[in-house]
Protein backbone atom coordinates (compact mmCIF):
# COMPACT_ATOMS: atom_id res chain seq x y z
CA UNK A 1 0.00 0.00 0.00
CA UNK A 2 3.09 2.25 -0.08
CA UNK A 3 2.46 3.01 -3.69
CA UNK A 4 -1.00 4.58 -2.85
CA UNK A 5 0.03 6.41 -0.07
CA UNK A 6 3.34 7.95 -1.97
CA UNK A 7 0.95 8.69 -4.91
CA UNK A 8 -1.59 10.74 -2.81
CA UNK A 9 1.42 12.68 -1.14
CA UNK A 10 2.54 13.46 -4.33
CA UNK A 11 -0.97 14.64 -5.92
CA UNK A 12 -1.32 16.75 -2.58
CA UNK A 13 2.49 17.25 -2.30
CA UNK A 14 2.05 21.66 -1.66
CA UNK A 15 -0.76 20.76 0.96
CA UNK A 16 0.85 17.73 3.11
CA UNK A 17 4.17 18.16 5.46
CA UNK A 18 4.52 14.23 5.32
CA UNK A 19 6.48 13.33 2.52
CA UNK A 20 7.42 9.62 2.96
CA UNK A 21 5.24 6.67 4.10
CA UNK A 22 7.08 3.39 4.18
CA UNK A 23 4.59 0.36 4.79
CA UNK A 24 5.58 -2.70 4.35
CA UNK A 25 7.65 -5.93 6.28
CA UNK A 26 11.01 -4.96 7.08
CA UNK A 27 10.20 -1.14 6.93
CA UNK A 28 12.31 -0.50 9.70
CA UNK A 29 15.45 -1.50 8.53
CA UNK A 30 14.58 -0.32 4.92
CA UNK A 31 13.54 3.63 6.74
CA UNK A 32 17.22 5.01 7.23
CA UNK A 33 17.44 6.63 3.76
CA UNK A 34 14.21 8.56 4.26
CA UNK A 35 14.87 9.59 7.35
CA UNK A 36 18.27 11.29 6.88
CA UNK A 37 16.48 12.64 3.61
CA UNK A 38 13.40 14.34 5.83
CA UNK A 39 15.30 14.73 9.48
CA UNK A 40 18.61 16.03 8.19
CA UNK A 41 21.85 15.76 10.36
CA UNK A 42 22.09 16.55 13.75
CA UNK A 43 21.03 14.41 17.26
CA UNK A 44 17.82 12.67 17.05
CA UNK A 45 15.62 11.92 20.15
CA UNK A 46 13.90 8.89 20.01
CA UNK A 47 10.65 8.32 22.41
CA UNK A 48 9.64 5.47 23.18
CA UNK A 49 7.73 3.82 26.12
CA UNK A 50 9.07 0.13 27.85
CA UNK A 51 6.26 -1.58 25.73
CA UNK A 52 7.17 0.34 22.27
CA UNK A 53 10.91 0.13 22.78
CA UNK A 54 10.93 -3.69 22.90
CA UNK A 55 8.83 -4.04 19.65
CA UNK A 56 10.20 -1.39 17.66
CA UNK A 57 12.54 0.85 19.38
CA UNK A 58 15.27 -1.89 19.72
CA UNK A 59 15.13 -2.46 16.05
CA UNK A 60 15.11 0.97 15.39
CA UNK A 61 18.37 1.62 17.34
CA UNK A 62 20.26 -0.92 15.47
CA UNK A 63 19.23 0.57 11.97
CA UNK A 64 20.41 4.33 13.78
CA UNK A 65 23.82 2.70 14.83
CA UNK A 66 24.63 0.44 11.84
CA UNK A 67 23.95 4.06 9.89
CA UNK A 68 26.38 6.38 12.30
CA UNK A 69 23.28 8.42 13.40
CA UNK A 70 23.61 10.38 16.95
CA UNK A 71 20.67 9.47 18.59
CA UNK A 72 19.58 9.44 22.23
CA UNK A 73 16.50 7.68 23.60
CA UNK A 74 13.98 9.66 25.71
CA UNK A 75 11.70 7.51 28.00
CA UNK A 76 7.81 9.05 27.66
CA UNK A 77 6.94 8.29 31.34
CA UNK A 78 3.15 7.31 32.55
CA UNK A 79 1.43 10.24 35.04
CA UNK A 80 2.14 9.63 38.85
CA UNK A 81 -1.06 8.04 39.14
CA UNK A 82 -1.19 6.21 35.72
CA UNK A 83 0.36 3.20 33.76
CA UNK A 84 0.18 4.44 30.55
CA UNK A 85 1.49 7.70 29.18
CA UNK A 86 -1.00 10.17 28.58
CA UNK A 87 -1.04 13.36 26.29
CA UNK A 88 -1.73 16.28 28.01
CA UNK A 89 -0.29 19.44 28.90
CA UNK A 90 2.40 18.23 31.12
CA UNK A 91 4.01 15.37 29.19
CA UNK A 92 4.23 17.76 26.32
CA UNK A 93 5.99 19.82 28.26
CA UNK A 94 8.39 17.60 29.48
CA UNK A 95 9.27 16.54 26.25
CA UNK A 96 9.41 19.98 24.87
CA UNK A 97 11.98 20.48 27.64
CA UNK A 98 14.06 17.23 27.02
CA UNK A 99 14.64 18.19 23.70
CA UNK A 100 15.43 22.02 24.08
CA UNK A 101 18.18 20.30 26.62
CA UNK A 102 19.64 17.33 24.46
CA UNK A 103 19.95 19.85 21.26
CA UNK A 104 18.28 17.37 19.46
CA UNK A 105 17.70 18.45 15.86
CA UNK A 106 14.77 16.15 14.88
CA UNK A 107 12.62 13.59 16.62
CA UNK A 108 11.33 9.73 16.19
CA UNK A 109 8.37 9.03 17.77
CA UNK A 110 8.03 4.96 18.30
CA UNK A 111 4.56 4.34 19.45
CA UNK A 112 0.81 4.78 18.39
CA UNK A 113 -1.61 7.23 19.43
CA UNK A 114 -0.07 9.32 22.71
CA UNK A 115 3.63 9.15 21.87
CA UNK A 116 2.77 10.43 18.50
CA UNK A 117 0.59 13.12 19.51
CA UNK A 118 3.42 13.80 22.59
CA UNK A 119 6.50 14.22 20.10
CA UNK A 120 4.98 16.20 17.29
CA UNK A 121 3.34 18.62 19.34
CA UNK A 122 6.72 20.04 20.72
CA UNK A 123 8.30 19.38 17.65
CA UNK A 124 5.93 21.45 15.94
CA UNK A 125 5.96 23.75 18.83
CA UNK A 126 9.70 24.18 18.06
CA UNK A 127 10.06 24.20 14.67
CA UNK A 128 11.52 20.51 14.96
CA UNK A 129 11.00 18.00 12.05
CA UNK A 130 9.54 14.70 13.60
CA UNK A 131 9.01 10.87 12.24
CA UNK A 132 7.05 8.22 13.74
CA UNK A 133 7.99 4.39 13.75
CA UNK A 134 3.96 3.16 14.15
CA UNK A 135 3.49 0.13 17.00
CA UNK A 136 -0.20 -0.46 15.92
CA UNK A 137 -3.15 0.16 13.75
CA UNK A 138 -4.82 1.90 16.18
CA UNK A 139 -5.59 5.09 14.83
CA UNK A 140 -5.66 7.44 12.29
CA UNK A 141 -3.50 10.06 14.28
CA UNK A 142 -0.29 9.44 12.09
CA UNK A 143 -0.50 11.67 9.11
CA UNK A 144 -3.24 13.87 10.58
CA UNK A 145 -1.90 17.84 11.25
CA UNK A 146 -3.51 17.76 14.94
CA UNK A 147 -3.08 16.50 17.88
CA UNK A 148 -5.57 14.96 20.40
CA UNK A 149 -4.86 16.98 23.56
CA UNK A 150 -6.38 16.17 27.23
CA UNK A 151 -6.34 19.93 28.51
CA UNK A 152 -8.22 21.02 31.71
CA UNK A 153 -9.78 17.15 31.91
CA UNK A 154 -11.51 17.67 28.55
CA UNK A 155 -9.97 16.12 25.41
CA UNK A 156 -9.37 18.93 22.71
CA UNK A 157 -7.90 18.20 19.19
CA UNK A 158 -4.98 21.57 18.82
CA UNK A 159 -3.29 21.80 15.24
CA UNK A 160 0.13 20.85 14.52
CA UNK A 161 2.64 19.70 12.01
CA UNK A 162 2.84 16.43 11.46
CA UNK A 163 5.43 13.44 11.16
CA UNK A 164 8.01 13.97 8.03
CA UNK A 165 7.62 10.29 7.26
CA UNK A 166 5.91 6.93 8.88
CA UNK A 167 7.57 3.88 9.35
CA UNK A 168 5.20 1.83 9.73
CA UNK A 169 6.31 -2.05 9.47
CA UNK A 170 3.90 -4.68 8.47
CA UNK A 171 4.88 -7.48 11.73
CA UNK A 172 4.69 -4.95 14.46
CA UNK A 173 1.28 -3.42 13.25
CA UNK A 174 -0.17 -7.43 13.06
CA UNK A 175 1.31 -8.03 16.27
CA UNK A 176 0.49 -5.56 18.26
CA UNK A 177 -2.63 -6.45 20.95
CA UNK A 178 -6.05 -7.50 19.20
CA UNK A 179 -7.56 -4.12 20.73
CA UNK A 180 -6.03 -1.79 19.45
CA UNK A 181 -6.15 -3.29 15.87
CA UNK A 182 -9.62 -3.38 16.67
CA UNK A 183 -9.78 -0.44 17.78
CA UNK A 184 -8.42 1.29 14.09
CA UNK A 185 -11.21 -0.40 12.91
CA UNK A 186 -13.79 1.21 15.14
CA UNK A 187 -12.26 4.24 14.57
CA UNK A 188 -12.20 4.26 10.41
CA UNK A 189 -16.42 2.76 10.86
CA UNK A 190 -16.74 6.31 12.12
CA UNK A 191 -17.05 7.36 8.18
CA UNK A 192 -20.81 7.63 7.53
CA UNK A 193 -21.42 9.37 10.36
CA UNK A 194 -19.03 11.19 10.84
CA UNK A 195 -19.21 12.52 6.62
CA UNK A 196 -23.09 12.94 7.22
CA UNK A 197 -22.15 15.62 10.13
CA UNK A 198 -20.06 16.98 7.52
CA UNK A 199 -22.68 17.51 5.51
CA UNK A 200 -25.53 19.00 7.91
CA UNK A 201 -23.15 21.10 9.54
CA UNK A 202 -21.91 22.81 5.91
CA UNK A 203 -26.06 23.19 4.94
CA UNK A 204 -26.86 24.18 8.12
CA UNK A 205 -23.68 26.39 9.56
CA UNK A 206 -21.82 27.22 6.21
CA UNK A 207 -18.87 25.45 8.00
CA UNK A 208 -15.77 24.61 5.10
CA UNK A 209 -16.61 21.46 3.60
CA UNK A 210 -13.89 19.46 0.95
CA UNK A 211 -14.50 17.49 -2.16
CA UNK A 212 -10.97 16.54 -1.65
CA UNK A 213 -10.68 15.53 1.16
CA UNK A 214 -14.37 13.23 0.83
CA UNK A 215 -12.31 11.29 -2.20
CA UNK A 216 -9.61 11.11 -0.12
CA UNK A 217 -11.35 9.44 2.60
CA UNK A 218 -13.70 7.28 -0.14
CA UNK A 219 -10.52 5.47 -1.32
CA UNK A 220 -9.58 4.37 1.97
CA UNK A 221 -13.06 3.02 2.85
CA UNK A 222 -12.81 1.27 -0.17
CA UNK A 223 -9.54 -0.75 0.91
CA UNK A 224 -11.65 -2.08 4.20
CA UNK A 225 -13.83 -4.56 2.17
CA UNK A 226 -13.89 -7.88 3.13
CA UNK A 227 -11.02 -6.89 5.76
CA UNK A 228 -12.78 -6.67 9.02
CA UNK A 229 -13.18 -10.34 9.37
CA UNK A 230 -9.55 -11.74 8.64
CA UNK A 231 -8.10 -8.80 11.19
CA UNK A 232 -8.34 -11.50 14.41
CA UNK A 233 -6.24 -13.70 12.68
CA UNK A 234 -3.75 -11.00 12.01
CA UNK A 235 -3.83 -11.23 8.52
CA UNK A 236 -1.09 -8.95 6.97
CA UNK A 237 -2.50 -8.25 3.64
CA UNK A 238 -5.66 -7.11 5.99
CA UNK A 239 -3.26 -5.16 8.24
CA UNK A 240 -2.07 -3.67 5.33
CA UNK A 241 -5.27 -2.30 3.90
CA UNK A 242 -6.61 -1.14 7.86
CA UNK A 243 -3.16 0.86 8.15
CA UNK A 244 -3.37 2.40 4.64
CA UNK A 245 -6.98 3.84 5.17
CA UNK A 246 -5.85 4.94 8.71
CA UNK A 247 -3.19 6.59 6.79
CA UNK A 248 -5.33 8.02 4.07
CA UNK A 249 -8.02 9.24 6.99
CA UNK A 250 -5.21 11.06 8.67
CA UNK A 251 -4.26 12.82 5.60
CA UNK A 252 -8.43 13.40 4.68
CA UNK A 253 -8.16 15.87 7.85
CA UNK A 254 -4.84 17.21 6.70
CA UNK A 255 -6.43 18.53 3.48
CA UNK A 256 -9.60 19.92 5.02
CA UNK A 257 -7.94 21.21 7.39
CA UNK A 258 -9.88 20.02 10.47
CA UNK A 259 -11.21 16.27 12.26
CA UNK A 260 -14.28 16.96 10.10
CA UNK A 261 -13.69 14.54 7.60
CA UNK A 262 -13.37 11.43 9.97
CA UNK A 263 -15.06 13.01 13.39
CA UNK A 264 -18.44 13.72 14.16
CA UNK A 265 -20.63 13.00 16.96
CA UNK A 266 -19.63 9.08 17.39
CA UNK A 267 -15.91 10.95 18.60
CA UNK A 268 -17.88 12.92 21.50
CA UNK A 269 -19.45 9.63 22.53
CA UNK A 270 -15.74 8.76 23.20
CA UNK A 271 -13.99 11.77 24.20
CA UNK A 272 -16.94 11.92 26.68
CA UNK A 273 -16.35 8.75 28.11
CA UNK A 274 -12.25 9.66 28.11
CA UNK A 275 -12.85 12.94 30.01
CA UNK A 276 -15.15 11.50 32.71
CA UNK A 277 -12.97 8.68 33.19
CA UNK A 278 -9.48 10.79 34.07
CA UNK A 279 -12.08 12.95 36.33
CA UNK A 280 -13.44 10.37 37.70
CA UNK A 281 -11.31 7.44 37.98
CA UNK A 282 -13.95 5.53 35.91
CA UNK A 283 -13.66 2.51 33.26
CA UNK A 284 -12.44 3.33 29.30
CA UNK A 285 -11.23 1.56 26.39
CA UNK A 286 -9.07 2.82 23.21
CA UNK A 287 -10.00 5.61 21.35
CA UNK A 288 -11.48 3.74 18.65
CA UNK A 289 -13.17 0.96 20.69
CA UNK A 290 -14.90 3.69 22.21
CA UNK A 291 -16.07 5.61 18.72
CA UNK A 292 -17.10 2.29 17.79
CA UNK A 293 -19.72 2.08 19.76
CA UNK A 294 -20.48 5.47 19.79
CA UNK A 295 -20.82 5.13 15.73
CA UNK A 296 -23.56 2.83 16.40
CA UNK A 297 -24.91 5.20 18.77
CA UNK A 298 -25.06 8.31 16.62
CA UNK A 299 -25.94 5.80 13.49
CA UNK A 300 -28.85 5.21 15.32
CA UNK A 301 -29.42 8.55 16.08
CA UNK A 302 -29.43 9.39 12.43
CA UNK A 303 -31.97 6.93 11.59
CA UNK A 304 -34.59 8.37 14.29
CA UNK A 305 -34.29 11.80 12.73
CA UNK A 306 -34.51 10.42 9.32
CA UNK A 307 -37.87 9.54 10.15
CA UNK A 308 -38.65 12.85 11.45
CA UNK A 309 -42.31 14.58 9.39
CA UNK A 310 -39.90 17.57 9.25
CA UNK A 311 -42.70 19.82 7.54
CA UNK A 312 -45.16 18.96 10.37
CA UNK A 313 -42.65 19.92 13.09
CA UNK A 314 -43.44 22.88 15.14
CA UNK A 315 -40.33 25.37 15.30
CA UNK A 316 -42.11 28.13 17.20
CA UNK A 317 -43.02 25.30 19.88
CA UNK A 318 -39.58 24.48 20.01
CA UNK A 319 -38.20 27.42 20.19
CA UNK A 320 -40.38 28.75 23.04
CA UNK A 321 -39.25 25.53 24.78
CA UNK A 322 -35.31 27.09 24.61
CA UNK A 323 -33.80 27.85 27.89
CA UNK A 324 -32.27 30.93 29.06
CA UNK A 325 -28.24 30.81 28.77
CA UNK A 326 -28.39 31.23 32.81
CA UNK A 327 -30.69 28.38 32.93
CA UNK A 328 -28.33 26.40 30.86
CA UNK A 329 -25.20 27.07 32.74
CA UNK A 330 -26.87 25.66 36.19
CA UNK A 331 -27.59 22.87 34.23
CA UNK A 332 -24.03 22.17 32.88
CA UNK A 333 -22.74 22.79 36.63
CA UNK A 334 -24.45 19.93 37.90
CA UNK A 335 -24.03 17.54 34.84
CA UNK A 336 -20.11 18.34 34.83
CA UNK A 337 -19.09 18.96 38.55
CA UNK A 338 -15.59 19.46 37.96
CA UNK A 339 -15.05 19.39 34.49
CA UNK A 340 -17.06 22.86 34.33
CA UNK A 341 -15.13 25.32 33.95
CA UNK A 342 -13.48 23.19 31.32
CA UNK A 343 -16.43 22.14 29.67
CA UNK A 344 -18.00 25.54 29.57
CA UNK A 345 -16.00 27.76 26.92
CA UNK A 346 -17.15 24.97 24.29
CA UNK A 347 -21.11 24.67 25.60
CA UNK A 348 -21.17 28.42 25.50
CA UNK A 349 -20.28 28.66 21.62
CA UNK A 350 -22.65 25.54 20.69
CA UNK A 351 -25.14 27.13 22.64
CA UNK A 352 -27.98 29.03 19.89
CA UNK A 353 -29.95 31.58 20.71
CA UNK A 354 -33.21 31.82 20.03
CA UNK A 355 -33.18 33.57 16.47
CA UNK A 356 -30.88 31.34 15.73
CA UNK A 357 -32.72 28.15 16.64
CA UNK A 358 -35.17 29.62 14.50
CA UNK A 359 -33.22 30.53 11.72
CA UNK A 360 -31.22 26.61 11.78
CA UNK A 361 -34.81 24.96 12.14
CA UNK A 362 -35.88 26.51 9.33
CA UNK A 363 -32.88 26.14 7.14
CA UNK A 364 -33.22 22.47 8.00
CA UNK A 365 -37.31 22.55 6.82
CA UNK A 366 -36.61 24.24 3.63
CA UNK A 367 -33.88 22.17 2.63
CA UNK A 368 -34.59 18.30 4.20
CA UNK A 369 -35.85 16.51 1.01
CA UNK A 370 -32.14 17.67 -0.63
CA UNK A 371 -30.50 17.34 2.69
CA UNK A 372 -31.70 13.76 3.61
CA UNK A 373 -31.42 12.71 0.31
CA UNK A 374 -27.76 13.61 0.63
CA UNK A 375 -27.27 11.42 3.70
CA UNK A 376 -28.84 8.52 2.99
CA UNK A 377 -26.37 8.58 0.19
CA UNK A 378 -23.14 8.22 2.92
CA UNK A 379 -24.83 7.12 6.10
CA UNK A 380 -24.86 2.73 6.64
CA UNK A 381 -27.50 1.81 9.33
CA UNK A 382 -26.43 0.81 13.03
CA UNK A 383 -27.14 -2.94 12.39
CA UNK A 384 -24.65 -2.90 9.39
CA UNK A 385 -21.92 -0.99 11.64
CA UNK A 386 -22.81 -3.41 13.88
CA UNK A 387 -22.40 -6.25 12.11
CA UNK A 388 -18.52 -5.10 10.60
CA UNK A 389 -17.70 -4.54 13.97
CA UNK A 390 -18.51 -8.19 15.22
CA UNK A 391 -16.88 -9.85 12.64
CA UNK A 392 -13.73 -8.46 14.00
CA UNK A 393 -14.54 -8.91 17.63
CA UNK A 394 -15.09 -5.37 18.06
CA UNK A 395 -16.39 -3.95 21.17
CA UNK A 396 -20.74 -3.35 20.27
CA UNK A 397 -21.78 -2.13 23.65
CA UNK A 398 -21.06 0.19 26.63
CA UNK A 399 -21.00 -2.60 28.96
CA UNK A 400 -18.09 -4.43 26.61
CA UNK A 401 -16.21 -0.74 27.28
CA UNK A 402 -15.80 -1.43 30.32
CA UNK A 403 -18.91 1.51 30.88
CA UNK A 404 -21.54 -0.37 32.95
CA UNK A 405 -23.18 2.60 34.82
CA UNK A 406 -26.06 3.40 32.27
CA UNK A 407 -26.76 6.81 32.82
CA UNK A 408 -22.93 7.29 32.14
CA UNK A 409 -23.81 5.71 28.77
CA UNK A 410 -26.92 7.84 28.46
CA UNK A 411 -24.74 10.81 29.36
CA UNK A 412 -22.12 9.87 26.71
CA UNK A 413 -24.77 10.63 24.34
CA UNK A 414 -27.00 12.72 25.16
CA UNK A 415 -24.49 15.63 27.26
CA UNK A 416 -21.57 15.21 24.47
CA UNK A 417 -22.86 17.89 23.06
CA UNK A 418 -21.53 20.17 25.07
CA UNK A 419 -17.95 19.33 25.26
CA UNK A 420 -17.29 20.44 21.28
CA UNK A 421 -19.56 23.06 19.49
CA UNK A 422 -18.73 21.98 16.39
CA UNK A 423 -22.24 20.60 14.94
CA UNK A 424 -23.32 17.21 14.65
CA UNK A 425 -26.06 14.98 14.75
CA UNK A 426 -25.82 15.09 18.67
CA UNK A 427 -26.54 18.70 18.54
CA UNK A 428 -28.95 18.71 15.69
CA UNK A 429 -31.25 16.40 18.02
CA UNK A 430 -30.81 18.61 21.30
CA UNK A 431 -31.83 21.15 19.02
CA UNK A 432 -34.99 19.33 18.29
CA UNK A 433 -35.55 18.28 21.65
CA UNK A 434 -35.37 15.17 20.96
CA UNK A 435 -31.37 13.62 22.08
CA UNK A 436 -33.08 12.97 25.52
CA UNK A 437 -35.63 10.00 23.68
CA UNK A 438 -33.05 8.79 21.21
CA UNK A 439 -30.50 8.68 23.49
CA UNK A 440 -32.82 5.94 25.79
CA UNK A 441 -33.91 3.88 22.46
CA UNK A 442 -30.01 3.83 21.61
CA UNK A 443 -29.45 2.27 24.94
CA UNK A 444 -31.43 -0.38 23.83
CA UNK A 445 -29.35 -2.00 21.37
CA UNK A 446 -26.41 -0.80 23.06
Amino acid sequence: MSDLMQATIRRFSDRLATKAVIQSRGAIEACYPALRELLGEGLWLVAVDDNTWEVAGKRLAATLDAAGVRWQRYDVAPPPDGHQPLCDDNSIALCTQQLQASGATAAVAVGSGTINDIVKYACSALGLPMACVATAASMNGYTSSIAAILQHGVKTTQPCQPARAIIADLDVLAESPLRMIQSGLGDLMSKPVSNSDWIVSARLTGSHHSAEAMQIIEEGSQLLDGVAAKLPQRDRDAIDRLSASLMLSGFAMTIAGSSSPASGGEHLVSHYLDMTAHAHGLAHDFHGCQVGVGTIAAAFVYEKLLDVDMQGFDIEARVAELAPWADYLQLLRERFGVLFDAVLPHAKAGYPTPDQLRGRLEALRASWPELKAEVQRTLRTHRSIRAELQQAGCPLRFADLGVTDRQRAFASIAWAKDIRSRYTVLHLAWELGRIDEWAHEALEVL
